[in-house]
């Protein structure tokens, strides 16, 4: 996806800033507060996930690890929104 060689990082910060700016573009055009919640949480998740792979080097570490650490991030997520959702008037 975003590659192993030098340039790996550089293309990891791109990708990062580029998701950051759909995330400002769903919280500020999408008139349905639920599905905006949604996908900026879901874009959290994915930047979470491109930090475990490119920057902690997540695919050397022992499979349960790799396994806890991506239940944490989606886990959280979930449980964020939907706790935002009951509490959302």
């Amino acid at each position: 996806m975003i590659g192993t060689d030098s340039a790996g990082p550089r293309n990891a910060w791109l990708l990062l800033m580029l998701v950051s700016a759909l995330s400002f573009v769903a919280a500020e055009w999408v008139a349905e507060r639920h599905i905006a919640v949604a996908t900026i949480m879901a874009i959290a998740a994915a930047k979470i996930t491109v930090v475990l792979q490119r920057f902690m080097e997540i695919e050397r570490a022992p499979t349960g690890i790799r396994h806890y650490l991506y239940g944490w991030t989606f886990g959280c997520t979930g449980l964020i929104f939907i706790l935002w959702w009951l509490s959302a008037p």
